[in-house]
């Protein structure tokens, strides 16, 4: 927080002195006024919403002002940045890949264990070199920060205990997010559609046996409610989520998209970051219930499965697939899928 507050400051304290001096490269004639629709659970008061509040200082400094909209139902703001009522959307990556499919491949199911190996990736897609693959039709990602792992939350923590307990089982899925539903298949579970903003009190109040979120979650959407005292969380990584930034291109400067990733990425992945492992160390020690030896490796065969399966079904990008591939390998190369001819091919 003490970080952000430095470099919030910092930038306004620029921003004004090139005001006060007149030495802005955007006198106020200039300056363009854009509408940026930042969905946040929480709202307004919500950390992804104040997290970005130094962004919008930063893209005054480009010559943007950006006018800033809390939206609490992200299927709300993807709408109305697609009826162009939004220039920006700060949306999930689960949600992008319906704009921008390598983007939004990110937040692939199984597709990263760990942030280090999540880092590797925002800083390829950050790169100028990833830049004509950020785009697709007239949308483009510019910016891509970490919003924390997701993992499975079960209301008999003993349903964790063997994967083929979970058969039959009702497992809260987001209506959009295929991969959910195609998991909860392969596993012999029951998807139950829901939203953000419904998935929460349908596994509280027992709708659902099952729920997958990042740990935030956990206080925010009060999921201690359904964990009572029986429930329990598994430590094995669904995926990893997270946050992105999408535009319509044509209402900015051409170089705009790629200045604002760099950007994103130096200065808001560590303090991001920050805040989603701060979320995960308030869990109480007693709900994890760790996944190590045979069943670690019964849920990366599933978890492989299911990439194969929607690899066929062309739901990912097959670039991003084989990259997130190339990078869990490089991170531990005795996995067996790295010698397999799956998800692009061997990579060791």
């Amino acid at each position: 927080m003490k970080r952000i507050n430095i470099l919030r400051c910092a930038t306004a304290i620029a921003v004004l002195a090139c005001s006060a001096f007149g030495t802005s490269a955007f006198a106020q004639s200039d300056v363009q006024t854009r509408t940026f629709c930042i969905y946040d659970p929480i709202g307004a008061n919500g950390f992804i919403y104040q997290a970005l509040q130094d962004y919008v200082l930063q893209a005054r400094a480009w010559g943007y002002k950006l006018e800033t909209r809390a939206y609490t139902d992200e299927a709300v703001a993807a709408s109305d940045l697609k009826a162009g009522q939004c220039d920006i959307a700060s949306l999930t990556g689960v949600r992008t890949i319906h704009f921008v499919k390598f983007a939004g491949s990110l937040d692939m199911a199984g597709g990263l264990q760990t942030y280090d190996e999540e880092k590797t990736a925002i800083r390829v897609m950050s790169s100028p070199k990833a830049a004509h693959y950020m785009k697709q039709g007239p949308y483009e990602v510019i910016g891509v920060v970490p919003l924390g792992k997701a993992f499975l939350f079960a209301r008999d923590r003993h349903l964790l205990d063997s994967i083929s307990n979970i058969a039959g089982k009702k497992v809260a899925v987001l209506s959009y997010d295929k991969q959910a539903s195609t998991l909860a298949n392969v596993a012999g579970a029951s998807p139950v559609g829901a939203s953000i903003a419904s998935f929460g009190p349908m596994f509280n109040n027992g709708s659902v046996d099952l729920a997958y979120a990042p740990a935030f979650a956990y206080n925010a959407l009060e999921l201690y409610k359904g964990l009572g005292t029986k429930g329990g969380i598994a430590d094995f990584v669904l995926g990893m989520l997270s946050g992105q930034l999408i535009a319509r291109a044509d209402r900015f400067d051409a170089d705009f998209g790629q200045k604002s990733r760099s950007w994103v990425f130096d200065n808001m992945f560590d303090s991001t970051l920050s805040r989603v492992t701060g979320a995960e160390d308030e869990i109480p020690e007693k709900f994890w219930v760790h996944i190590s030896g045979e069943r670690d490796q019964k849920y990366r065969e599933m978890f492989r499965t299911v990439r194969v399966k929607l690899w066929e079904e062309d739901w990912y990008s097959h670039r991003m697939q084989h990259l997130l591939k190339k990078i869990r390998c490089s991170s531990d190369p005795g996995l067996a899928e790295c010698s397999l001819d799956s998800e692009g091919g061997a990579v060791n």
